[in-house]
């Protein structure tokens, strides 16, 4: 009796707990392509989806042999299988057959104004953005490409030749950095976005990471920092500086042996991390100041439907869209239920000839910079409450920059000075990727007892570890990632 109660008992913890692991594998076409942001789902509230790369890793600990995995995404057939079957290899899917395409057509479908009158009629019954919590996986992604550089000293007087060489020799430095750096940094956590209102929000975070090599970091804010240990090693502390560039005084009373700090770390600070995280869930969400005015502007932009497809015994139709006016700024696809009138799926990207905010003053002031290339992603989840959430959200953007401006130290008690030429040009490239993990509503005093800490304690890594989320469903990184490493 004993042996038969520990053998059943054996057999029942090899069913429950034989599947406690980590499946990693890629989902393709019937001819071999990679298909991004295909769903991974184990039961109705949990699962993952593929990178662009079409790779995928999910955790099916606490599931058993019996449940069942779905892979699906939106114009090819579904599979479904038993987790006992689920592994790490690759996924095949169809093309979505749709024998009802060419019926459908010939029976008047709604015209593409009707369609979009629905949606538009639906987006309050359809989209939630007030009291909602959202457990996420944050990725972002930025470095800079560094077109010209070029920092030297023009004109000085109280400097031999030696240190003026030795001066030039650090600029040139930072010249090379700007211009040879290849290196991107990536930053990752996992946490929860409290969303009270489109105004206010809070951001707890569970863990953090970065990826960077410290000696390649080309933020704005290191660069800064960079230039002026550069200034403060070889000009004399202990004397009081004017401080000129171009046209205006930017001080007359510069000492260069106070205390100072780095410069803060604003594109990593909490504060900033929130409010790009608040702003793409508003965004996604239809607020009143969302991106998707492609959807909300209908007088800006033409329509046609391209295509219907299926999910499921769900008909979906898959609209084109395009500038009308010049003050439409995108172009793109979304997908919009035939039931609900509910947007699926959307992408965009800036159409030809549209920028983003651009601030020039080239002859002026020696300065310009231009937001272009923006282009985004955003994949929708219906919930039990009947809402449509965000599941997944992705956003690029480059920003291009060029400062050309002379800049003078002169000592206030002499007629020392020092004349620099100070000329960069480059583009800065961001990608922030949002994986949401679950949401659920919450109460203004569920909001109100929340806490934020005033930073966020990331772990820097120098090299990327497979491990680090393994006990979490995140975005699979892409290659580029997988192969960081700082090499001493």
């Amino acid at each position: 009796m004993l042996k038969t109660t520990l053998t059943i008992l054996f057999i029942f913890g090899f069913i429950y707990f034989g599947f406690s692991q980590q499946v990693s594998g890629k989902v393709l076409t019937k001819s071999n392509e990679p298909i991004p942001f295909a769903t991974i789902q184990i039961g109705p509230n949990y699962g993952v989806i593929t990178n662009e790369e079409g790779n995928f890793s999910i955790e099916t600990q606490g599931f058993t042999a019996s449940d069942s995995v779905y892979i699906s995404c939106l114009g090819y057939e579904k599979i479904g299988l038993l987790l006992q079957e689920f592994s790490s290899k690759e996924y095949k899917l169809s093309d979505q057959v749709n024998e009802l395409h060419e019926v459908y057509l010939t029976n008047k479908p709604l015209t593409i104004d009707s369609i979009m009158l629905y949606v538009n009629k639906n987006l309050k019954r359809n989209y939630k953005s007030d009291l909602v919590s959202y457990d996420i996986f944050s990725r972002r992604t930025e470095y800079i490409i560094g077109k010209d550089a070029n920092f030297e000293i023009d004109k000085s007087t109280g400097f031999k030749k030696k240190q003026l060489e030795a001066f030039n020799k650090d600029l040139d430095g930072l010249e090379k950095s700007l211009l040879t750096n290849k290196s991107k940094q990536y930053t990752e956590f996992v946490g929860s976005i409290n969303i009270k209102n489109e105004e206010d929000s809070k951001l707890e975070v569970d863990k953090a990471i970065r990826l960077l090599d410290e000696r390649n970091n080309q933020s704005v804010e290191m660069l800064t920092d960079k230039a002026k240990d550069i200034v403060l090693k070889h000009l004399d502390k202990d004397k009081i500086y004017t401080v000129k560039s171009g046209l205006f005084t930017m001080s007359d009373s510069v000492s260069l042996n106070e205390d100072r700090s780095k410069v803060e770390d604003t594109f990593n600070s909490l504060k900033f991390i929130r409010n790009m995280v608040h702003k793409m869930v508003n965004d996604y969400a239809f607020s009143s100041k969302t991106i998707l005015n492609f959807i909300t502007d209908t007088k800006k932009y033409e329509y046609a439907i391209k295509d219907i497809t299926f999910i499921g015994n769900e008909m979906v139709y898959v609209i084109s869209y395009a500038p009308r006016r010049s003050s439409a700024d995108f172009e793109g696809t979304f997908y919009v239920s035939n039931e609900t009138f509910a947007i699926l799926r959307a992408d965009y990207k800036f159409a030809k000839g549209r920028i983003g905010e651009k601030f020039n003053l080239k002859f002026l002031l020696g300065v310009k910079y231009i937001e272009q290339n923006k282009n985004g992603f955003v994949i929708y989840n219906r919930n039990e409450d009947g809402y449509y959430y965000p599941n997944y959200m992705t956003d690029q953007l480059e920003r291009y920059f060029y400062v050309d401006r002379p800049i003078k130290f002169k000592d206030n008690n002499s007629s020392e000075k020092v004349s620099f030429d100070f000329k960069v040009e480059g583009i800065f490239k961001e990608k922030n990727e949002i994986l949401v993990m679950g949401e659920k509503n919450i109460t203004a005093s569920e909001y109100a007892a929340t806490t934020e800490k005033r930073k966020i304690d990331y772990e820097t890594l120098k090299a990327f570890d497979p491990e680090y989320w393994k006990d979490y469903n995140v975005l699979e990184p892409l290659k580029e990632m997988k192969d960081f490493k700082v090499i001493d």
